[in-house]
């Protein structure tokens, strides 16, 4: 706030500032996985929470993403040949900070998932 009117943030660490009262340190870990038919736990083995996730499918088949390690290409939530998804705690509250599974169309599927935590102030 600037002489009591709300600001456009410039960057997320005046974002996460506001929220937090002070200043925070998020650090990018990425990671690339061959997925095959079976479901696979993705992620969540970076420093401190995770706040952001990309996932990219880098491969040529249909990927699939679900909180359930039980899910197929049919239940989850599909990633077409070269597309992404994403989700982030602004938008996507505590969905960021719980775990992923893929699971791939064909054998061989290739998933590039790029992960934010925080890690510090």
């Amino acid at each position: 706030m600037a002489n009591g009117e709300l600001q456009n943030f410039r960057s997320i660490q005046e974002l996460l500032a506001a929220f937090y009262g002070g200043a925070l340190i998020s650090q990018p870990e990425e990671t690339d996985y061959v997925v095959g038919t079976g479901p696979m736990l993705v992620g969540a083995g970076g420093p401190g929470m995770r706040i952001g996730v990309v996932l990219s499918n880098a491969g040529a088949t249909d990927l699939a993403i679900s909180f359930r390690p039980l899910t197929t290409v049919t239940t989850g939530i599909v990633i077409a040949p070269k597309a992404n998804f994403r989700f982030d705690w602004y938008y996507d509250g505590d969905l960021v900070s719980r775990p992923l599974y893929a699971i791939s169309s064909a054998g061989g599927g290739r998933l590039h998932l790029l992960e934010r935590f925080l890690t510090g102030a």
